[in-house]
């Protein structure tokens, strides 16, 4: 078996071995024409995305780095049996850390808590490092992580929803700049689309600017106006599992408790209601 075809053959298996959330994110990264050189790959794993990325001309380099030596160790295996060790580097790295200013224009972080993203981007500081674009995905606190987001002024470009193994993702692609000439989905003079939405539910459902945030803030604005299938099913089953909960909350004594439950079911009815 000649060298090209034994190449081609291990990255047919290592795309295979790809699921399809990551696949997602790596495609998140190029769209609305976003090109990047160089791309900081945080939290690696076995180097899927950073060589998806380079393989599929997404960015030029990658530079994939983990704070796990061996995780990393499988990266550089993998990276090495496909011949690409001109075009993406490992680094031992707690999270952005070891990335020098000026070295990649894109990121993505994808699969860890998002109290620990928070972290990472706080101790980073992608706007000074020259970081440009991310895609980025946390398994848990999304609220709180978008909401983050809002707090530094970075900007929302676009969301997605993947539903793999029984479990929802929702990763979601963001501008560390305010605002990027070509990326917005909207021209500037238009209203954002988190203003719309926010119109939207203030509007037909006679709740507060704050509580429509708190709704984008939970399932994403571009989900919601883009009146995503899985954005439903979600809620649907969210719908499910929230009754009986309710039920068991209702005469319990526990007030608080309840009300915080209702408030998130009620949440979902509006969001089913805006999707229809």
């Amino acid at each position: 078996m000649s060298m090209d075809i034994e190449k081609k053959n291990i990255s047919e298996t290592i795309e295979t071995k790809m699921s399809k959330r990551l696949i997602t994110i790596a495609k998140m990264l190029g769209s609305n024409g976003f090109k990047p050189r160089t791309v900081a790959d945080v939290g690696c794993d076995h180097g899927y995305i950073s060589i998806y990325l380079v393989q599929k001309d997404i960015a030029s380099y990658a530079i994939a780095m983990d704070v796990r030596k061996g995780p990393l160790s499988g990266a550089e295996a993998n990276i090495q049996r496909l011949g690409l060790e001109s075009r993406i580097t490992t680094r031992l790295s707690d999270g952005l850390k070891e990335l020098k200013k000026g070295e990649a224009e894109g990121l993505v972080i994808a699969g860890m808590g998002g109290k620990l993203m928070i972290r990472l981007l706080e101790e980073g500081n992608p706007l000074s490092l020259g970081i440009r674009q991310a895609v980025l995905q946390p398994q848990s606190e999304i609220a709180e992580f978008r909401q983050y987001l809002r707090d530094k002024n970075f900007q929302i470009l676009e969301e997605k929803i993947v539903f793999e193994d029984g479990k929802y993702y929702f990763p979601m692609k963001v501008s560390f700049f305010p605002v990027e000439q070509g990326n917005s989905l909207l021209p500037k003079s238009e209203p954002s689309i988190l203003q719309l939405v926010t119109e939207r539910f203030t509007g037909e459902f006679s709740i507060s600017a704050d509580e429509a945030h708190d709704i984008c803030n939970r399932f994403g604005e571009y989900n919601i106006f883009n009146k995503d299938p899985l954005l439903k099913n979600f809620c649907e089953h969210g719908k499910k599992v929230m009754m009986p909960i309710l039920d068991n909350l209702k005469d319990s004594g526990h007030n608080k408790r309840f009300t915080e439950v209702k408030k998130e079911y009620d949440e979902l009815e509006k969001v089913l209601q805006y999707l229809e």
